[in-house]
């Protein structure tokens, strides 16, 4: 990328932030002046990542999407928050009603000693640098992963072309990943339009990461655990091999729902203690994020308005009609976060939910077509119920991707009942019926034994989907640690130190000395560049020099790894791919067709070239799915009106394999350009000897 791209691609992107966090600001300061440091920080988190949304949803809704369109939608937004008004001039009792006084809130936590502290500490630190060295050794690296490089990137990349979400963007037959939820990935678009280049993506994974742990200490925190042992029920979160997995290398947008459904929980449990409204609010805004981030995002914000809905009508603190009332206006607040996403299904397909079908009692309420991938591979925990060994080999998967943390939740709720001798305060009982409700929904979830039926082998990816309960397990643990006699709760600290020590070797890969040492480095000069700016905090001068120098070292930082990835990128992996990037870097129409298999190198995402500049699509046609052509009359015909410069074609699952496409393709005229294993690379007779690498 020439340095000029580089530079225009940065101020864009700072000018967007800029009216990002204006506009969080003047909310924040105008309405969320009640909260302490540490809430008013996550509140902030969640209207910025509201605004971040917006400012890039509103115009990809109405068809104009582009940097430009971005900036207006920003300078909007930043006018209506000026129409905010101060919380003390809103006329409603229950917003200008203080919160009650500290001496209401309960008891104070026990105090943490210093070897809590000590493991505390040292559980934060092992997480810190495992995921510090992780990021630095893919920061320079390309994507991976079949998901983001299959859809996730793909789409965005349709986004930025056509300015519009009202079509399904698929790119692989009989899936329908173009039907998805897609709030995470407009958090990823934030990242990729200013520069047309996905150099940046791992960023916002990175800073969802750091607020999934820390909105999950603030849980802890709110129920009033020892502080030590909210430190590390944050830390042990962002531990699980799984979300390591899924966050750095991957920069699957999961990290955007765990972090705003943590805070969904936070201000929850805050209402139920403040009765304000605002915190309801806050609270709706964050579960809506989530709810439309994945499809797991749907049934684990559902479960959690349920059942404190249902928590607060058989409880007496509140009357049954302020309970429905609040209830109601949660989940329909909730349920507006995946608006757009359901309005596009509806438009585009049919139905909200495709590819899910709703027929109750055999009554066709919402229908789709059969979903024969789900039906070959996508099975759930449930559908093994009766086969134990099945069963046996489905626990080593689930334990492999959330690691030990999930025996010591599971234990940790029955020290949590008998920590309270049977009868734990109201917010605790809301925690654990979340979470024992939310187990079997999990279970019952497409694809949580993922694979060919009765040899589920690939259900250790889909683990994440457990991950909200996980959160609101280990968040009753540090309370129960703070009830129980010192030796037990000694022992639970330890238990969890090491559920930390081997969820972050896996889950972040770690290997060798060398990047944890300096990472651990880089952490302490942080840390000390972060206590001298503290100590300087009453110095304006040196504090706006320092921020100068920072943004310098950024934005050198950013020019040096967007020089790394994209010099070399996804050369030297499948010599298909090279051919293809060296023949169409940008401004051709490219054709996909066939299968190919998911252990390389998926071609869709290197297709649309470094800067998003080509054209890409597969050669099939919609009847609900998108599908392969049947015959080599239609295929052909395809390929014609198609007017493709350049055809990938798989060649199978079980690659070399001689697939139709192939063969159909070569007798329409194509020629061969490259072959690899798992590609075939063609190019049209037309452009017989114009393209060659």
């Amino acid at each position: 990328m020439p340095l000029e791209d580089y530079l225009t691609g940065a101020v864009l992107f700072a000018a967007m932030l800029l009216t990002v966090l204006a506009t969080t600001a003047l909310i924040a300061r105008r309405r969320l002046a009640h909260l302490d440091r540490l809430e008013r920080a996550l509140a902030s988190v969640v209207i910025a990542t509201a605004v971040l949304i917006g400012v890039h949803l509103v115009p990809l809704a109405l068809g104009i999407l582009d940097r430009a369109t971005v900036l207006v939608a920003g300078a909007l937004a930043v006018a209506l928050a000026t129409r905010v008004r101060p919380a003390g001039a809103v006329s409603s009792a229950a917003e200008d009603e203080p919160d009650p006084p500290p001496p209401q809130r309960g008891s104070p936590p026990p105090a943490s000693g210093r070897l809590e502290w000590a493991i505390a500490g040292l559980a934060a630190a092992v997480v810190a640098v495992a995921a510090l060295a992780d990021l630095a050794r893919w920061g320079g690296d390309e994507l991976i992963g079949v998901d983001p490089l299959t859809f996730h990137l793909p789409n965005i990349g349709r986004w930025i072309q056509t300015g519009s979400l009202w079509q399904i963007d698929q790119f692989l037959p009989q899936l329908a990943h173009g039907n998805y939820p897609n709030n995470g990935d407009v958090v990823l678009l934030s990242t990729v339009l200013p520069w047309h280049n996905d150099f940046l993506v791992r960023a916002p994974i990175f800073l969802f990461l750091i607020v999934t742990a820390v909105a999950v200490a603030a849980i802890a925190r709110e129920l009033r655990a020892p502080a030590a042992a909210t430190v590390l029920a944050g830390a042990a979160i962002v531990a699980i091999p799984v979300v390591g997995l899924a966050s750095i290398p991957r920069a699957l947008p999961d990290s955007v729902l765990w972090a705003t459904y943590a805070c969904g929980v936070l201000f929850l449990l805050r209402h139920a203690r403040s009765g304000r409204r605002s915190d309801l609010m806050l609270a709706a805004t964050a579960l809506a994020i989530a709810f439309g981030t994945k499809w797991y995002g749907i049934s684990s914000v559902a479960v959690l308005v349920a059942v404190w809905t249902a928590a607060r009508l058989l409880g007496h603190r509140v009357a049954k009609a302020v309970a429905l009332r609040d209830g109601a206006l949660l989940g329909a607040l909730a349920g507006l976060g995946d608006l757009a996403w359901a309005a596009r299904n509806v438009v585009e397909s049919g139905n909200p939910f495709f590819p899910a079908s709703f027929e109750p009692f055999g009554v066709t309420i919402l229908d789709a077509p059969r979903d024969e991938i789900v039906e070959a591979v996508g099975f759930s925990i449930l559908d093994y119920l009766g086969d134990p060994p099945v069963l046996r080999s489905l626990a080593d998967q689930v334990l492999d991707g959330l690691g030990p943390l999930a025996i010591v939740c599971v234990a940790g709720l029955i020290a949590a009942l008998l920590a309270s001798r049977g009868r734990p305060p109201r917010r605790i009982v809301l925690l654990i019926a979340a979470a024992i409700v939310l187990t079997p929904v999990y279970a019952s979830l497409p694809g949580t034994a993922l694979g060919t039926a009765g040899n589920p082998t690939l259900a250790s990816g889909n683990t994440r989907y457990a991950v909200p309960i996980l959160m609101l397990l280990v968040a009753v643990l540090a309370w129960a640690i703070g009830r129980m006699p010192r030796v037990p709760a000694v022992a639970f600290q330890v238990a969890l130190l090491a559920a930390v020590a081997v969820g972050a070797r896996s889950g972040y890969e770690v290997r060798g000395p060398r990047d944890p040492a300096l990472a651990a480095l880089a952490l302490a000069i942080a840390a000390v560049a972060c206590w001298v700016l503290w100590r300087m905090r009453h110095r304006p001068a040196v504090l706006a020099i320092a921020a100068a120098a920072a943004a310098l070292v950024l934005l050198a930082g950013g020019h040096r790894v967007e020089q790394r990835i994209n010099d070399e990128r996804y050369l030297g992996i499948d010599p298909a791919i090279d051919v293809l990037l060296k023949i169409a870097p940008e401004g051709k129409r490219i054709g996909l067709a066939g299968d190919w298999s998911v252990s390389g190198l998926s071609p869709i995402w290197p297709a649309f070239g470094t800067r998003i500049a080509n054209d890409v699509e597969y050669v099939g046609y919609f009847d609900g799915f998108l599908r392969r052509y049947p015959t080599q009359a239609r295929f052909a015909d395809a390929l014609r009106r198609g007017r493709y410069d350049v055809l990938v074609v798989g060649r199978g699952f079980d690659p070399p394999q001689p697939t139709r496409e192939q063969r159909w393709a070569r007798e329409a005229g194509w020629a061969t350009l490259a072959l690899s294993p798992r590609l075939r690379l063609l190019v049209a007779p037309r452009t017989i000897g114009a393209l060659e690498p």
